[in-house]
C-alpha cells in the first residue's frame, strides 16, 4: 500500500518552513519519508508511522499522509487511518504539490469501503448523562450531529474524558479489545473491558451508581438523642452514610429546647449539623411566685364575692311588750 518515493514531488507552496528554509525541510521531509517507506518493507509500522508524521509535519503533501493512513490501518487503527485517508484526498484535490497517482486513488475509495464495513457501531446510553466517558485512555470526538450524535472513539488525543453531547449517542470504535471509564463527582467510578466486533450486541447501557452521603450530627449537650426520619441513630456526636436525599433530623435531650431540621444530601456529599439545645425556660405555672401571687388573689376574689353577692340580713320583728303596742314609723 505504501507508495513509491518517486511519487513524492515537493513545492515550496507546500512547505511550513520560513522562506530561505525550503530547501532544507524538503531534504529532511525526503529523507523521513525514505525512512518510512525501509521500516514499511520490515514491517516495523509504528516507527514508519512516526517517520511519515515527521516528513508530513515539513511538507504536507497527500502522499506521505496516504502513507500515514496505509501504516494506521496496519495497526488496526481503522477510525484514525479513515480520517487521515479524508484528509489525504481533499489535500489531492487541492494540492499544487503533485496528485496521487491513479491506483492511490482507487486504494483510497478501496480503503475507506473497507472501514466502513470493519468500524463497530453500538448505541449507548449513558446515565447519567452529564458522566464523562474514556475509551483507551482518550476523549471522545463527535463525528456526526443529529438527534443522535456519533461519536468516534480513537480519535482524540490522550487526555482526560469529556460529557457526551447527548444520554443517547452512537459510539464508532475500531473493533478488538477496549477499555472504557466513565466517570462523575458523587459517583461510582465505572471501568469496563469490552471487546467489540461486528457480531456484537447493538446496544450498551453505561449506568453510574450514586455515592452515599455522609451526615454528621453534633450537639452542645452531651447524651443529646439523635433521630433521622423517626429512626433513633444513637447519641450525639454521630455520623450516618445515607442515600443522596432529603432527610429530617430531630435532637432531643430531656430540659434542653429541642433542635429539628431538614438536611439534603448531596451524592458523595458531607453535611455537618450542629444542634445548640439551650436550656428550656420553665413555664409560668412552675414557678413559686406564681402560685403564691395566685393564692392571694384568689383569698382577695373569694372575700370580694363574698361580700359582694352575700344577702341582706332580715330585721326581727318588732317586740311591742306587755301591752302588744308597736309604733310604726311612716
Amino acid at each position: 500500500m505504501v507508495v513509491a518515493l518517486s511519487v513524492l514531488l515537493f513545492a515550496a507552496h507546500g512547505s511550513r518552513a520560513h522562506a530561505g528554509e525550503d530547501e532544507e525541510d524538503r531534504a529532511r521531509a525526503r529523507a523521513d519519508f525514505a525512512a518510512g517507506a525501509e521500516l514499511v518493507k520490515e514491517a516495523k509500522w509504528s516507527e514508519a508511522l512516526a517517520a511519515f508524521e515527521r516528513s508530513f509535519e515539513r511538507v504536507e503533501h497527500p502522499a506521505t499522509l496516504f502513507n500515514v493512513a496505509a501504516c494506521e490501518r496496519a495497526l488496526g487503527r481503522y477510525a484514525r487511518a479513515r480520517r487521515t485517508l479524508l484528509r489525504a484526498r481533499e489535500l489531492d484535490r487541492s494540492s499544487s504539490l503533485g496528485a496521487l497517482p491513479d491506483s492511490a486513488r482507487a486504494d483510497t475509495e478501496a480503503f475507506l469501503s473497507e472501514f466502513a464495513a470493519v468500524l463497530v457501531s453500538v448505541d449507548v446510553h449513558l446515565d447519567p448523562p452529564t458522566a464523562t466517558l474514556t475509551v483507551d485512555g482518550r476523549p471522545l470526538e463527535v463525528t456526526a450531529d443529529g438527534d443522535v450524535p456519533t461519536l468516534t472513539a480513537g480519535l482524540a488525543a490522550p487526555g482526560p474524558g469529556s460529557a457526551p453531547p447527548a444520554a443517547r449517542f452512537r459510539l464508532e470504535l475500531d473493533p478488538g479489545l477496549h477499555v472504557l471509564v466513565l466517570s462523575r463527582p458523587g459517583f461510582q467510578d465505572v471501568v469496563r473491558r469490552e471487546t467489540f466486533s461486528r457480531g456484537s450486541p447493538a446496544s450498551l447501557d453505561l449506568v453510574l451508581a450514586r455515592l452515599d452521603g455522609e451526615l454528621e450530627v453534633r450537639a452542645a449537650r452531651a447524651g443529646a438523642a439523635v433521630a433521622i426520619d423517626g429512626v433513633d441513630v444513637g447519641a450525639a456526636p454521630v455520623t450516618v452514610r445515607r442515600p443522596a436525599g432529603r432527610y429530617h433530623v430531630a435532637v432531643r435531650k430531656v430540659g434542653f429546647v429541642p433542635f429539628d431540621a431538614d438536611a439534603v444530601l448531596e451524592p458523595g456529599g458531607r453535611l455537618s449539623l450542629a444542634a445548640p439545645l439551650p436550656p428550656e425556660q420553665p413555664p409560668i405555672t412552675k414557678k413559686w411566685w406564681f402560685w403564691t401571687a395566685a393564692g392571694a388573689v384568689l383569698v382577695f376574689a373569694t372575700a370580694t364575692t363574698y361580700f359582694v353577692t352575700r344577702p341582706e340580713p332580715e330585721r326581727p320583728a318588732a317586740n311591742g311588750g306587755g301591752l302588744g303596742w308597736v309604733l310604726r314609723a311612716p
